[in-house]
């Protein structure tokens, strides 16, 4: 059976969340243990930047980091233990001196730390898994942008005076990634396309709106909203 595979932009980011103090490590995983107090993806990295007192920008990296090691644990279909086993393996494989000198305990309570990690289900786990089903399209949209411009209308054989007439014209830039590589498309638009483009846009989120109240209220499970 194939070990575990960790990304390399994931490496660093396991490192740092291994050196980080377990005491540390474990109010963190007292807190988000109750889905009261994870009600948004971004409050993993909040928690995690209180309770350990890293800046911002790397509590994002370690919540992401778990969110992936959870979703390779999902989609593994392996035992804990080995899965445990092999990041604890790869941490072992790593050229980090405060890796090399750590102790057996200290790696025991990284592992234990990891088990509950991969045990959060309810909490950190739908997020991971959220996230994985929300992203299962060929592309992916990132954002949009439409620019507009005047278009003159020169009379035949005379660019030299005054247009005839103007026209308004739009063009809408997609931005979205297909495999992971960004690209863009560009659609030109009229007036007219606009108004349909908005009534469309608008006729989805009340969709959206009418099957979240539906999930909620005559199904009683919770609707995750995708976020940054």
């Amino acid at each position: 059976m194939a070990k575990l595979t960790i990304p390399p932009k994931d490496r660093e980011a396991l490192v740092s969340l291994f050196l980080i103090n377990q005491e540390k490590k474990k109010a963190f995983l007292e807190i988000i243990k109750d889905p009261e107090n994870v009600p948004h993806a971004d409050d993993f990295a909040k928690h995690f930047a209180d309770t350990t007192g890293m800046d911002r920008k790397e509590a994002d990296k370690a919540i992401y980091i778990l969110f992936n090691l959870y979703d390779l644990y999902d989609r593994s279909g392996k035992n804990i233990e080995i899965i445990l086993k092999d990041i604890i393996d790869f941490l072992k494989d790593t050229d980090k001196k405060e890796i090399k000198e750590a102790s057996a305990h200290q790696i025991d309570l990284f592992k234990t730390f990891l088990r509950k990690v991969l045990t959060l289900d309810d909490t950190l786990g739908i997020r991971a898994k959220a996230y994985r089903v929300m992203l299962q399209h060929q592309n992916i949209f990132r954002r949009s942008e439409i620019y507009s411009d005047i278009r003159s209308i020169f009379r035949p054989h005379r660019p030299d005076v005054k247009p005839s007439a103007a026209v308004i014209v739009h063009s809408l830039k997609i931005d979205y990634y297909e495999d992971y590589i960004r690209k863009a498309i560009y659609f030109g638009l009229s007036f007219n396309d606009l108004h349909q483009l908005k009534n469309t846009v608008e006729r989805a989120i009340k969709k959206h709106e009418s099957l979240k109240t539906v999930i909620l209220d005559n199904i009683g499970i919770q609707c995750l909203e995708e976020e940054e």
